[in-house]
């Protein structure tokens, strides 16, 4: 621990994000509470997703604390939850067997006008501590096109409508024959996952698999 951080803690002792116990360590849950969050599950894919996509895992449900965290970090943009985030990944991705035959880790990319406006990609701070234990690299392999509307508003048949050709594969990268895991912060109706599977198949992908930090699909 460096000194900010020492005096950060000394001035705001860390909490426990769900029930605001005192705890020694940023980033820390109580047990009981992180049991409770975490619902690591594989999320049924639509069977218009079946050509796309192997397995898609989400590692909890977007209500409650882990909502309230990813809403302060991608709306409100404080990083200070990103502990808590790190902590829950590591904790719920044990009760889930990703592959061993991933190749390439793609995160859902923001337009350059939402990068601008939010600063960070919420997705890649979001998994990065865990990327970087298991030594995997996210690569930038997508890139999107298009500005669209807010999707949280949207009916599925809305947002994939709203997601059409809005993504592409960057010049100069390739997928061919690779298996690809995707990386998102939410998984609603799977549009925008969809979307960009469609388009890392359309380049040769063999198998995509994908990740999601929470989801509120049934």
């Amino acid at each position: 621990m460096d000194i900010l951080d020492y005096i950060a803690t000394f001035l705001y002792p860390p909490r426990c994000p769900l029930c605001r116990h005192y705890l020694p360590n940023i980033g820390s849950w109580c047990s009981k509470c992180m049991d409770s969050t975490v619902q690591a599950h594989v999320v049924a894919i639509d069977r218009w997703d079946y050509q796309n996509f192997n397995r898609i895992w989400a590692l909890g449900r977007y209500h409650g604390v882990l909502r309230r965290l990813i809403i302060q970090l991608k709306y409100g943009g404080r990083k200070s939850t990103l502990p808590y985030l790190g902590s829950f990944i590591e904790t719920a991705i044990k009760n889930i067997e990703l592959p061993e035959d991933i190749d390439i880790v793609i995160c859902v990319p923001l337009h350059q006008k939402r990068l601008k406006e939010r600063g960070f990609n919420q997705t890649e701070l979001i998994f990065k501590k865990w990327l970087a234990k298991k030594h995997f690299k996210c690569e930038n392999n997508l890139k999107r096109i298009f500005f669209t509307q807010a999707q949280y508003k949207l009916r599925r048949q809305e947002r994939l409508k709203n997601l059409q050709n809005a993504f592409s594969l960057k010049e100069g990268m390739t997928v061919s024959g690779k298996n690809c895991l995707l990386l998102d912060d939410i998984y609603t109706t799977g549009a925008t996952l969809s979307a960009c599977a469609k388009v890392l198949k359309r380049h040769g992908a063999a198998k995509i698999y994908g990740l999601v930090l929470a989801t509120d699909a049934e």
